[in-house]
């Protein structure tokens, strides 16, 4: 199932992006489920009771706090969350850059559009939620959700899995964990460290800052590739294909 949140103070565009996305739900043969809200704080005020979505359709002009302020507040808590903005207006397209936007897609909606929008984005998310990374600790193999990951290090002989929720390690050496995570989103910053690209909040030449606020140096020999890497990411994550 992928949960999607629509916030406009339109009840007529809430009720025209639900009733494309109820079409696309038959079409494409997904489980979605919808919630509707007609303000960022109304959005805002169940993110703070724990809720969380896949996907969101948000308006950027809004009475009270716009788009990109609500934005900006599910940032703190969510850096998963694709944001697709549906708006009219084209002249705050450099300031949405600052909250990671997905897709942008202008008012009045053209269907095409929209159904490309919704696809990539579907594949983005299932590809993210399909993928596990397994290891063996003991007599045990381990199945972890690789979304879950933030970044792996090593210690002398010993890997250290630092998820969203808690740390764990077991025997194993960090070029073999890379092999094994090389076509999914990480790179290696460091002899020591292997991150996850989804978890990256800021990339500065040397270090990079992650969503637990983790702060890991990018050793010289890794920062050009580190840094194609990088804008790679953003291309594909804010790019009209």
């Amino acid at each position: 199932m992928i949960q999607i949140a629509v916030c406009d103070d339109s009840q007529q565009w809430i009720g025209t992006i639900s009733t494309l996305l109820t079409n696309f739900q038959e079409k494409y043969h997904e489980e979605l489920q919808i919630e509707e809200y007609s303000s960022g704080q109304e959005l805002l005020a169940d993110y703070e009771k724990g809720e969380r979505f896949d996907l969101l359709y948000l308006d950027i002009e809004m009475e009270e706090m716009d788009g990109i302020h609500t934005a900006s507040h599910i940032r703190q808590r969510d850096n998963r969350l694709l944001i697709v903005y549906v708006s009219g207006h084209e002249e705050y397209l450099r300031e949405l850059f600052e909250t990671e936007p997905f897709r942008f897609i202008q008012k009045p909606i053209e269907e095409q559009r929209f159904e490309e929008v919704f696809c990539k984005a579907v594949e983005r998310i299932s590809s993210r939620k399909k993928q596990y990374f397994y290891y063996q600790s003991g007599k045990n193999i381990v199945k972890l959700l690789v979304q879950n990951i933030i970044y792996i290090e090593s210690d002398k002989r010993k890997v250290i899995i630092h998820t969203i929720t808690d740390t764990r390690e077991y025997y194993d050496k960090l070029d073999v964990v890379e092999e094994k995570l090389k076509e999914m989103r990480f790179v290696r910053i460091h002899k020591a460290y292997l991150v996850n690209m989804d978890h990256i909040e800021a990339f500065q030449y040397d270090r990079v800052a992650l969503s637990d606020g983790t702060f890991l140096s990018i050793s010289e020999k890794n920062r050009p590739r580190m840094r194609e890497m990088f804008w790679e990411y953003c291309r594909e994550d804010g790019g009209n294909d």
